[in-house]
């Protein structure tokens, strides 16, 4: 009798306390680093909060910033590039803007480039020409990233044979089939391991100097990085070099301040678990969640990064 009353005491606690916690959405991809970054969130401020983070799995990122910049869905994340297109309604976002979408914080650096099979033989962008190339729909993120790399090799969609593609997890699957002879790819990600696994061994083409200013035409933000400056991941040397834009995890500005500050402080203090979560996590700084302040923060991020003492903004 004693134990199936505390049983029960046991069991109303822990009825009471999911009931207590508010849930909120989280928008993100099905498949690739996005959702892979997404789940670590989710699970990292569900365990360090009284939120609980719902991830809301659409087709892609342009399908959801709508509903984040509607309130919608609380949350969303994507690639700076994209959020500062997305804000601005340019670039990918041309003649849409999304003005009610504020920063919560710049969560890694996204170490992204463009990675073929080590038996292709191909080693920088201009050796893509006559490949079979992805081919996303005009405008997306994909057409746009394999636009900028083609470019930095004086290249186009004319010197290569294109195979539409619907989506990233289609892309990632056509250069597994062997289909594709490219695949777009995040160092350190889930679907780049896969790649490497999947196909005997796997390699991103090099950059080259100067290639930064012709990608940061249509991607701003971004920078170059060798491979001694990144994690150890499957595709990377120490002679490799690739693209590195940060992440951002953003809110509907309507949210209240309270509850961006709660995510906030769950993203400060949750180093632990979300590096626990993958190499794609592993130069997670707290310390640099506001170190970029050219697009607005919530009020809710600025008040805790004030408080925490890394808020680097006015």
């Amino acid at each position: 009798m004693l134990k199936r009353l505390i049983m029960a005491v046991v069991l109303a606690g822990a009825a009471c306390s999911a009931a207590s916690a508010q849930t909120v959405g989280l928008a993100t991809t099905k498949g690739g680093a996005t959702n892979q970054i997404a789940v670590a969130l989710a699970k990292t401020i569900t365990e360090k909060s009284d939120l609980m983070v719902r991830p809301q799995i659409m087709a892609n990122t342009a399908q959801y910033l709508p509903l984040v910049d509607t309130g919608r869905v609380e949350f969303g994340i994507a690639n700076f590039p994209q959020t500062s297109n997305a804000i601005s309604g340019t670039g990918m976002s041309e003649g849409e803007p999304h003005p009610n979408l504020r920063l919560v914080g710049l969560l890694i650096p996204f170490n992204a480039g463009l990675m073929v099979t080590n038996d292709s033989g191909m080693k920088t962008m201009a050796d893509m020409k006559g490949k079979r190339l992805p081919r996303f729909p005009e405008g997306s993120l994909g057409d746009i990233i394999m636009k900028a790399s083609l470019e930095t090799a004086g290249l186009t969609y004319n010197d290569v044979t294109s195979v539409p593609i619907a989506n990233f997890p289609a892309m990632f699957q056509a250069v597994k089939d062997g289909t594709t002879d490219v695949s777009i790819a995040t160092a350190g990600s889930q679907s780049a391991l896969d790649i490497d696994a999947s196909t005997g061994g796997a390699r991103f083409l090099d950059f080259k100097d100067g290639d930064d200013k012709v990608l940061e035409k249509t991607l701003p933000g971004v920078s170059l990085k060798k491979g001694t400056d990144l994690p150890e991941s499957a595709g990377v040397t120490a002679d490799t070099v690739i693209m590195s834009y940060d992440y951002t995890l953003f809110a509907n500005a309507e949210v209240s301040n309270e509850i961006v500050a709660t995510v906030a402080k769950a993203l400060y203090e949750g180093k632990e678990s979300l590096v626990a979560a993958g190499p794609i996590w592993s130069e997670f700084d707290p310390a640099k969640l506001a170190h970029i302040t050219t697009l607005e923060f919530h009020p809710g991020a600025i008040e805790f990064y004030k408080s925490a003492g890394i808020w680097t903004g006015d």
